[in-house]
């Protein structure tokens, strides 16, 4: 999944994108798998944390889980290959590292807690990962946040948009941790706990209706993308922190 990725970074001419561009590319897949690591190592079921050969098993699959959804990115119309190394767009470049951290938070949520296996991984992941998808398609749906990232190459559109897709992994994964009893209890206490994903989408679509670029500024700049993708990354944070510890 991944040989396309890091040919890429190395077939395509450096005149497009430079090392700015190309360093977070290259060192960001290894930055979400080895926060994957970490969280599997501390809060994965009892029986896998400390046997390597279930490390190493859930540790490809998520790199294959981080590997497929990247493929999905350019339904979005925003590629890491096209967008950020063929175009030297660093708008675009935030949004793909905040949908790598956030797609990797979704995938490790769903590790999080005690299970009979590893369907139940699959389950919880694609519940985590489909919602940052379907919310991430009404917000672009809205306010064609991709267009101002994409076309208008809008700094702040990007780091808003990235920080949105980080949150939201924040917000999903711990949604779907926890130890297993029921597909049921498992969809009722992901619609409980992940509701502020929702709101983190109301947000991000205020924050471009106020902040898109226009005529008159065609790019805001990034001072007006960081303020806001603080707010978005400590709310989701903050909702973490208040839920606790898993159940």
């Amino acid at each position: 999944m991944w040989v396309p990725w890091f040919r890429n970074l190395q077939t395509i001419t450096p005149l497009a994108s430079g090392p700015n561009l190309r360093v977070p590319l290259c060192v960001t897949p290894f930055a979400c798998l080895l926060l994957l690591f970490v969280i599997l190592r501390l809060w994965s079921s009892f029986d896998v944390r400390n046997a390597t050969g279930y490390l190493v098993f859930y540790m490809l699959m998520g790199a294959a889980w981080l590997g497929v959804a990247t493929r999905l990115l350019p339904w979005f119309a925003i590629s890491a290959r096209d967008d950020v190394l063929e175009r030297g767009n660093p708008a675009a470049l935030w949004t793909v590292l905040g949908a790598l951290v956030g797609i990797t938070l979704c995938f490790a949520g769903g590790n999080i807690g005690d299970g009979p296996g590893w369907w139940v991984v699959v389950f919880c992941g694609l519940l985590s990962t489909g919602a940052l998808f379907g919310l991430l398609w009404v917000v672009d749906l809205l306010v064609a946040v991709s267009d101002a990232v994409t076309a208008d190459r809008d700094p702040a559109s990007g780091i808003r948009l990235g920080a949105f897709l980080a949150a939201e992994g924040l917000v999903l994964g711990r949604a779907v941790a926890g130890d297993w009893h029921s597909a049921g209890e498992t969809i009722a206490d992901f619609v409980r706990h992940g509701w502020p994903a929702a709101a983190l989408a109301l947000f991000t679509v205020g924050f471009q209706r106020a902040l898109a670029p226009t005529a008159e500024r065609p790019q805001r700049g990034a001072a007006a993308g960081f303020p806001p993708a603080l707010l978005l990354l400590a709310t989701g944070a903050g909702w973490v922190a208040h839920l606790g510890r898993f159940e």
